[in-house]
C-alpha cells in the first residue's frame, strides 16, 4: 500500500527526471509534455525497430539509458519506502 502511494506521489519526480535524462540540447522538446511523449515512443519503438524500418534514428537512444532511467526510479522509490519505513513508522 505504501508502495503504491509513494509511486504515485513521484510521478512529477519521473517525469522531471525523465526530462533531466532524455532532454538533450540537441534536441529539447518545449515542454515536458513533448518530452514524456518523446519519451513513450523510445521504450515502445527501440533503436533497431527504427533501424530496420527506416525510421529517424537521430535522437534515438539506446536501452541502456532506459534502463538506467528506470533503475533510478525504482531505486528512489525503495528508497524513500526503506526512510519511511526505518524513521517514520517505527513501532
Amino acid at each position: 500500500m505504501l508502495l503504491t502511494i509513494l509511486m504515485i506521489l513521484n510521478v512529477p519526480v519521473y517525469l522531471f527526471l525523465a526530462w533531466v535524462v532524455f532532454d538533450t540540447k540537441e534536441a529539447a522538446a518545449d515542454t515536458i509534455w513533448d518530452t514524456l511523449i518523446a519519451l513513450l515512443k523510445i521504450i515502445f519503438v527501440p533503436w533497431y525497430v527504427r533501424v530496420l524500418l527506416n525510421m529517424d534514428t537521430t535522437g534515438a537512444i539506446g536501452c541502456l539509458p532506459i534502463l538506467a532511467y528506470v533503475l533510478a526510479c525504482a531505486f528512489l522509490t525503495y528508497g524513500e519506502y526503506w526512510l519511511l519505513t526505518k524513521f517514520v513508522f517505527t513501532t
